[in-house]
C-alpha cells in the first residue's frame, strides 16, 4: 500500500511514459530564454526523475547533477545516460529529502526544483530547502522553484493545465495520464496527502528571512499556464 508521496514517486508507473520527456523538452526550451548557460557552469536538478532535464542541459555546462528520492528513477537515469561524462545522478535520502547539502556537490550556479515543492508538507520545508541550497551554491547562484501552486484556485489550475498542454504540445499526453490507471493512484494519494499551496506573500517573507532575492518568471515554463515560477538568487554563507 502506497502511503505518501515519497513512496508514490518510487513506483515504476509514476515515472514511466513519454509525457515526462515532452514536459522536459518544453521546460528546457523555455528556461534557455531566461538563464544563460555556459561551459563553466554547474547545475543540480532536485527531483530529477529519470534525468531528462539534466541530460538536455549537460552539453551546455561543465557539470550537471540530478538527485531524486526515487531509487528507480536514479537507476534508470544512470543506465540511460551512462555515456554522458559530465552528468551525475545521486539518490536523495527519502528520510532527509530537504538536506541537499549532504550531496557531493558544491559551487553550483543553478539549482532547479521543478514540480516538486507541491509535494512538501509546509512552507517551513520550503525555507529549509532554501537554507540548505545556500550552502552549496557559488556566488551569484540561483534556485528555481518551478510549477508552484500560489494563490491556488482549483478550477483555474485545471484550465491552466489544459491550456498549457496545448501550448507545450502535451495536451493528449495529459489526457492519457488522466485516464490511465496510475492517475487513480495519484488521486488517492493526493486525497490523503494534500499538495502544498502557497500564498505569494508567505514565499516572499521566507525569501526575505533567508536573505535572498526573489523574482517571479512570467513565462510558462512547465506546460501549466497558471502555475508560478520563483527564481531565487542565493547568497551563500548568509
Amino acid at each position: 500500500m502506497v502511503k505518501n508521496w515519497v513512496e508514490y514517486w518510487n513506483r515504476e508507473e509514476a515515472m514511466s511514459g513519454d509525457f515526462w520527456q515532452a514536459q522536459a523538452d518544453f521546460f528546457v526550451r523555455r528556461i534557455r530564454r531566461e538563464l544563460d548557460f555556459d561551459s563553466s557552469g554547474s547545475l543540480l536538478d532536485i527531483g530529477c526523475g529519470r534525468g531528462h532535464v539534466a541530460a538536455a542541459l549537460a552539453p551546455l555546462l561543465r557539470e550537471t547533477h540530478g538527485a531524486d528520492t526515487s531509487a528507480l528513477g536514479i537507476e534508470e537515469a544512470r543506465k540511460v545516460y551512462a555515456d554522458v561524462p559530465n552528468l551525475f545522478f545521486h539518490h536523495l535520502d527519502p528520510a532527509a529529502y530537504l538536506e541537499v547539502d549532504r550531496l557531493p556537490v558544491r559551487g553550483l550556479n543553478f539549482i532547479f526544483c521543478i514540480s516538486v515543492v507541491q509535494y512538501y508538507k509546509n512552507i517551513g520545508e520550503v525555507q529549509k530547502l532554501i537554507g540548505n541550497a545556500k550552502k552549496i551554491v557559488a556566488p551569484g547562484g540561483v534556485l528555481l522553484l518551478a510549477d508552484l501552486l500560489i494563490d491556488y484556485k482549483l478550477c483555474l489550475d485545471i484550465a491552466g493545465v489544459l491550456l498549457g498542454g496545448l501550448e507545450s504540445g502535451t495536451f493528449f499526453a495529459k489526457l492519457a495520464e488522466v485516464f490511465s490507471g496510475k492517475h487513480n493512484l495519484y488521486a488517492r494519494i493526493r486525497s490523503e496527502n494534500p499538495v502544498l499551496t502557497l500564498r505569494r506573500g508567505e514565499l516572499e517573507a521566507v525569501c526575505a528571512a533567508e536573505n535572498t532575492r526573489l523574482r517571479f518568471i512570467r513565462q510558462n515554463l512547465t506546460g501549466n499556464r497558471f502555475r508560478a515560477h520563483a527564481l531565487i538568487e542565493l547568497l551563500p554563507g548568509t
